[in-house]
C-alpha cells in the first residue's frame, strides 16, 4: 500500500478489513471499488469497501458488515487472500482483506450517507492502471496479488 509509514509511537496495531468483492460481467471478472474524497481523513482514492473491526466479531463478520454499511449489498466472505500495515488517522493498522461474493441484487448497492462519493467496478487491470496513476491508495502490485489469490478462494483453484 502506499500509505505513509505508521508512527513508531503509536502503542499498538489495530485489526481492519477490506472487501475484496468480486463479480462475473460478461466473462470477465470485476471487483468493486469506491471513491473517496477526503471522507473521514482518507485520500482521494478507489479503493475497496472496509473498515476496522468492532468488539467480538470475526473477520467474516466485520467485511459482512462494512461492506453492508458502506454499499448496502450483502456479501459472502470466502476467506481471508491479503494482509497488510498501514496508517490512518493516527492508527497502525494490520488490514486484512477478504474475499467476498455479493449475496442478492446487485442493485441494491447504494453509498453510506456522507461515506463514499461513488462507485466502480473494475478489473484487476483497470484498478492496477489506477494505483500506478496514484488513484488508488493500493500499489499496482498489491493490486496483482491481493487478486489473484481472492480468485484462487472464490473459485476454488488451487
Amino acid at each position: 500500500m502506499n500509505s505513509p509509514a505508521a508512527d513508531p509511537r503509536a502503542p499498538y496495531v489495530r485489526l481492519a478489513v477490506v472487501g475484496l468483492v468480486y463479480r462475473e460481467e460478461h466473462s470477465e471478472g470485476r471487483w468493486l471499488l469506491l471513491h473517496r474524497q477526503g471522507v473521514a481523513g482518507s485520500p482521494d482514492a478507489w479503493d475497496p469497501p472496509g473498515g476496522r473491526l468492532e468488539e467480538g466479531e470475526d473477520l467474516a463478520e466485520a467485511v459482512a458488515r462494512e461492506v453492508l454499511e458502506e454499499t448496502g449489498l450483502s456479501v459472502e466472505s470466502a476467506g481471508p487472500c491479503y494482509a497488510f500495515l498501514t496508517y490512518y488517522k493516527g492508527e497502525r493498522l494490520l488490514a486484512v482483506s477478504m474475499a467476498c461474493r455479493p449475496r442478492g441484487r446487485l442493485d441494491d448497492l447504494r453509498l453510506e450517507p456522507g461515506g463514499a462519493a461513488a462507485w466502480r467496478w473494475s478489473t484487476a487491470r483497470e484498478w492496477a492502471e489506477l494505483a500506478r496513476a496514484g488513484s488508488s491508495s493500493w500499489s499496482s502490485a498489491d493490486v496483482s496479488r491481493a487478486t489473484s489469490t481472492a480468485l484462487v478462494l472464490l473459485k476454488g483453484e488451487a
